[in-house]
Protein backbone atom coordinates (compact mmCIF):
# COMPACT_ATOMS: atom_id res chain seq x y z
CA UNK A 1 0.00 0.00 0.00
CA UNK A 2 2.93 2.69 0.86
CA UNK A 3 3.61 2.71 -3.30
CA UNK A 4 0.29 2.92 -3.97
CA UNK A 5 -0.10 5.76 -1.52
CA UNK A 6 3.35 7.96 -2.73
CA UNK A 7 2.15 7.05 -6.31
CA UNK A 8 -1.02 9.13 -5.51
CA UNK A 9 0.72 11.31 -3.63
CA UNK A 10 2.76 12.32 -6.91
CA UNK A 11 -0.75 12.44 -8.50
CA UNK A 12 -2.19 14.74 -6.22
CA UNK A 13 0.29 17.25 -6.46
CA UNK A 14 0.38 16.87 -10.47
CA UNK A 15 -2.80 17.98 -10.02
CA UNK A 16 -2.68 20.64 -7.51
CA UNK A 17 -4.96 19.17 -5.38
CA UNK A 18 -4.95 19.52 -1.57
CA UNK A 19 -4.68 17.04 0.81
CA UNK A 20 -2.85 15.17 3.79
CA UNK A 21 -0.86 12.88 4.33
CA UNK A 22 -0.95 10.85 7.78
CA UNK A 23 1.58 8.58 8.48
CA UNK A 24 2.42 6.19 11.29
CA UNK A 25 5.60 6.81 12.75
CA UNK A 26 5.38 5.21 16.52
CA UNK A 27 3.33 2.45 17.54
CA UNK A 28 2.94 0.35 20.48
CA UNK A 29 0.09 -2.21 20.74
CA UNK A 30 -1.58 -0.31 18.33
CA UNK A 31 -3.42 -1.62 15.06
CA UNK A 32 -0.76 -0.16 12.50
CA UNK A 33 2.74 -0.59 12.62
CA UNK A 34 5.16 2.63 11.72
CA UNK A 35 5.04 3.15 8.20
CA UNK A 36 1.12 2.47 7.59
CA UNK A 37 -0.07 5.96 5.91
CA UNK A 38 -3.74 7.35 4.54
CA UNK A 39 -4.53 10.21 2.47
CA UNK A 40 -7.17 12.12 3.44
CA UNK A 41 -8.88 14.86 0.86
CA UNK A 42 -11.04 17.81 1.66
CA UNK A 43 -14.61 16.39 1.40
CA UNK A 44 -13.21 13.56 3.87
CA UNK A 45 -12.38 10.52 0.93
CA UNK A 46 -9.60 8.36 2.59
CA UNK A 47 -6.90 6.37 1.05
CA UNK A 48 -4.69 3.81 3.14
CA UNK A 49 -5.46 3.37 6.46
CA UNK A 50 -3.59 4.46 9.76
CA UNK A 51 -5.74 1.84 11.94
CA UNK A 52 -9.50 2.52 11.47
CA UNK A 53 -11.78 2.79 14.93
CA UNK A 54 -11.87 5.68 16.75
CA UNK A 55 -7.97 6.57 15.56
CA UNK A 56 -8.62 6.81 12.37
CA UNK A 57 -11.99 8.86 12.70
CA UNK A 58 -10.06 11.57 15.10
CA UNK A 59 -7.05 11.31 12.46
CA UNK A 60 -9.57 12.07 9.40
CA UNK A 61 -10.98 15.20 11.75
CA UNK A 62 -7.76 16.49 12.70
CA UNK A 63 -6.45 16.37 8.74
CA UNK A 64 -9.58 18.32 7.76
CA UNK A 65 -9.25 20.86 10.65
CA UNK A 66 -5.24 21.35 9.27
CA UNK A 67 -6.55 22.03 5.31
CA UNK A 68 -8.77 24.59 6.75
CA UNK A 69 -6.92 26.03 9.41
CA UNK A 70 -3.09 24.96 9.21
CA UNK A 71 -0.57 24.01 10.05
CA UNK A 72 1.17 22.66 7.23
CA UNK A 73 2.37 20.16 9.75
CA UNK A 74 1.73 18.11 12.75
CA UNK A 75 2.95 15.30 14.99
CA UNK A 76 0.59 13.75 17.74
CA UNK A 77 0.88 11.55 19.79
CA UNK A 78 -2.20 9.48 21.38
CA UNK A 79 -2.96 6.73 23.98
CA UNK A 80 -5.63 4.51 22.32
CA UNK A 81 -7.70 3.81 25.46
CA UNK A 82 -8.20 7.72 25.81
CA UNK A 83 -9.85 7.57 22.21
CA UNK A 84 -11.82 4.83 23.37
CA UNK A 85 -10.27 1.63 21.61
CA UNK A 86 -10.63 -0.71 24.32
CA UNK A 87 -7.05 -2.26 22.61
CA UNK A 88 -4.95 -0.13 24.42
CA UNK A 89 -1.02 0.90 23.38
CA UNK A 90 0.04 3.62 22.09
CA UNK A 91 0.77 5.57 19.07
CA UNK A 92 2.15 8.72 17.00
CA UNK A 93 1.06 10.32 13.64
CA UNK A 94 2.79 12.34 11.56
CA UNK A 95 0.24 14.79 9.43
CA UNK A 96 1.44 16.56 6.20
CA UNK A 97 -0.65 18.86 4.40
CA UNK A 98 0.09 18.33 0.42
CA UNK A 99 0.06 21.38 -1.19
CA UNK A 100 1.82 22.04 -5.15
CA UNK A 101 3.52 24.62 -5.55
CA UNK A 102 1.48 28.24 -6.67
CA UNK A 103 1.37 28.93 -10.43
CA UNK A 104 2.14 32.86 -11.46
CA UNK A 105 0.63 33.14 -14.89
CA UNK A 106 1.79 36.10 -16.30
CA UNK A 107 0.33 37.89 -18.94
CA UNK A 108 2.06 40.07 -21.77
CA UNK A 109 5.56 39.48 -22.76
CA UNK A 110 6.30 42.78 -22.62
CA UNK A 111 9.47 44.01 -21.19
CA UNK A 112 8.13 43.69 -17.32
CA UNK A 113 6.04 40.24 -17.79
CA UNK A 114 9.91 38.68 -19.45
CA UNK A 115 11.50 40.40 -16.12
CA UNK A 116 9.24 39.41 -13.53
CA UNK A 117 9.30 35.52 -15.11
CA UNK A 118 13.16 35.80 -15.05
CA UNK A 119 13.33 37.24 -11.53
CA UNK A 120 10.46 34.60 -10.24
CA UNK A 121 12.10 31.62 -11.88
CA UNK A 122 15.56 32.70 -9.72
CA UNK A 123 13.59 32.81 -6.70
CA UNK A 124 11.01 31.17 -6.34
CA UNK A 125 9.96 27.77 -6.68
CA UNK A 126 6.89 28.14 -8.15
CA UNK A 127 5.83 27.11 -11.71
CA UNK A 128 5.97 30.35 -14.02
CA UNK A 129 3.28 30.85 -17.33
CA UNK A 130 3.88 33.55 -19.88
CA UNK A 131 0.79 34.33 -22.40
CA UNK A 132 1.13 36.50 -24.99
CA UNK A 133 -0.96 37.01 -28.35
CA UNK A 134 1.97 37.01 -30.17
CA UNK A 135 3.50 33.96 -31.41
CA UNK A 136 6.68 35.21 -32.23
CA UNK A 137 7.22 36.56 -28.65
CA UNK A 138 7.87 32.76 -27.88
CA UNK A 139 11.75 33.34 -28.49
CA UNK A 140 11.58 35.91 -25.80
CA UNK A 141 10.57 33.50 -23.00
CA UNK A 142 13.10 32.55 -20.63
CA UNK A 143 14.72 29.32 -20.20
CA UNK A 144 12.83 26.92 -18.08
CA UNK A 145 9.24 29.13 -18.21
CA UNK A 146 6.57 27.56 -20.14
CA UNK A 147 5.08 30.02 -23.36
CA UNK A 148 1.53 29.92 -24.38
CA UNK A 149 0.23 31.55 -27.23
CA UNK A 150 -3.47 33.07 -26.73
CA UNK A 151 -4.82 34.80 -29.92
CA UNK A 152 -6.69 37.74 -29.20
CA UNK A 153 -6.32 36.47 -25.76
CA UNK A 154 -9.56 34.78 -26.00
CA UNK A 155 -10.45 30.88 -24.13
CA UNK A 156 -8.33 31.77 -20.67
CA UNK A 157 -7.37 28.61 -18.84
CA UNK A 158 -9.37 28.11 -16.03
CA UNK A 159 -7.64 29.22 -12.92
CA UNK A 160 -8.07 28.01 -9.44
CA UNK A 161 -6.17 27.74 -6.20
CA UNK A 162 -2.83 29.33 -5.50
CA UNK A 163 -2.75 30.88 -8.78
CA UNK A 164 -1.17 34.45 -9.09
CA UNK A 165 -1.73 36.39 -12.20
CA UNK A 166 -0.16 39.63 -13.32
CA UNK A 167 -1.79 41.45 -16.29
CA UNK A 168 1.17 42.91 -18.06
CA UNK A 169 0.04 43.56 -21.82
CA UNK A 170 0.68 45.58 -24.01
CA UNK A 171 -2.46 47.44 -24.94
CA UNK A 172 -4.71 48.63 -21.75
CA UNK A 173 -7.72 47.50 -23.76
CA UNK A 174 -6.54 43.91 -23.91
CA UNK A 175 -5.13 43.93 -20.07
CA UNK A 176 -8.62 45.11 -19.33
CA UNK A 177 -10.35 42.42 -21.37
CA UNK A 178 -8.15 39.64 -19.73
CA UNK A 179 -8.79 40.84 -16.24
CA UNK A 180 -12.69 41.30 -16.75
CA UNK A 181 -12.35 37.25 -18.12
CA UNK A 182 -9.78 36.04 -14.77
CA UNK A 183 -12.63 38.08 -12.52
CA UNK A 184 -15.55 35.82 -14.08
CA UNK A 185 -14.06 32.75 -13.40
CA UNK A 186 -14.82 30.54 -10.08
CA UNK A 187 -12.82 30.57 -7.97
CA UNK A 188 -10.16 32.58 -10.12
CA UNK A 189 -6.72 33.38 -9.59
CA UNK A 190 -5.92 33.69 -5.55
CA UNK A 191 -3.73 36.84 -6.62
CA UNK A 192 -4.81 39.54 -9.49
CA UNK A 193 -2.80 42.55 -10.70
CA UNK A 194 -2.85 44.72 -13.46
CA UNK A 195 -0.60 47.39 -14.68
CA UNK A 196 -1.84 50.63 -14.42
CA UNK A 197 -1.79 54.25 -12.70
CA UNK A 198 -3.36 55.24 -9.53
CA UNK A 199 -5.55 58.11 -11.90
CA UNK A 200 -7.28 54.97 -14.15
CA UNK A 201 -7.62 52.52 -10.65
CA UNK A 202 -11.11 53.66 -9.97
CA UNK A 203 -12.29 54.00 -13.61
CA UNK A 204 -11.14 50.66 -14.10
CA UNK A 205 -13.03 49.30 -11.19
CA UNK A 206 -16.10 51.05 -11.93
CA UNK A 207 -15.96 49.44 -15.60
CA UNK A 208 -15.46 46.05 -14.24
CA UNK A 209 -18.70 46.32 -12.07
CA UNK A 210 -20.44 48.01 -14.68
CA UNK A 211 -19.87 44.35 -15.85
CA UNK A 212 -21.65 42.46 -13.71
CA UNK A 213 -18.68 41.48 -12.00
CA UNK A 214 -18.87 40.59 -8.02
CA UNK A 215 -17.85 43.69 -6.14
CA UNK A 216 -15.58 41.89 -3.82
CA UNK A 217 -13.26 40.30 -6.19
CA UNK A 218 -13.42 44.14 -8.12
CA UNK A 219 -12.03 45.67 -5.26
CA UNK A 220 -9.84 42.54 -4.30
CA UNK A 221 -7.84 43.71 -8.11
CA UNK A 222 -4.42 44.78 -7.41
CA UNK A 223 -4.39 48.51 -9.62
CA UNK A 224 -1.70 49.58 -9.87
CA UNK A 225 0.05 45.94 -9.31
CA UNK A 226 3.23 46.12 -7.31
CA UNK A 227 4.88 47.43 -4.28
CA UNK A 228 5.44 51.60 -4.36
CA UNK A 229 9.33 51.59 -4.48
CA UNK A 230 9.02 54.65 -6.53
CA UNK A 231 10.82 53.52 -10.00
CA UNK A 232 9.19 53.22 -12.87
CA UNK A 233 11.64 51.43 -15.12
CA UNK A 234 10.91 47.70 -15.86
CA UNK A 235 13.36 45.99 -13.70
CA UNK A 236 11.71 47.94 -11.00
CA UNK A 237 8.49 47.76 -11.88
CA UNK A 238 8.99 43.51 -12.22
CA UNK A 239 10.90 43.86 -8.81
CA UNK A 240 7.60 45.51 -7.25
CA UNK A 241 5.78 43.21 -8.67
CA UNK A 242 7.07 39.87 -7.46
CA UNK A 243 7.62 41.61 -3.70
CA UNK A 244 3.99 42.24 -3.65
CA UNK A 245 3.06 38.88 -4.71
CA UNK A 246 5.61 37.55 -2.12
CA UNK A 247 3.99 39.35 0.27
CA UNK A 248 0.18 37.77 -0.54
CA UNK A 249 1.72 34.70 -0.70
CA UNK A 250 2.91 34.56 3.43
CA UNK A 251 0.08 35.93 4.29
CA UNK A 252 1.53 39.70 5.18
CA UNK A 253 -1.28 42.54 5.22
CA UNK A 254 -0.90 44.56 1.53
CA UNK A 255 -2.07 48.16 1.83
Amino acid sequence: MSGEIFSRVTEVLARGEPAVLVTVVAAEGAPREPGARMLVFPDGRIEGTVGGGALEHHAIQKALELLRNGPQTLLEDHTLRELGMPCGGKTTLFYEVLQAPPTLAIFGAGHVGILLAKIAREVTPWKITLYDDRKEREGLCPQGIEFRHLPAYRDLPKFSGRTYAVVATESHDTGFQVVAALLGQEPGPAYLGILGSRAKAAEIRTKLVSLGLPQGKVEGLRCPVGLPLGGKDPGTVAISILAEILAFHHGVQLP
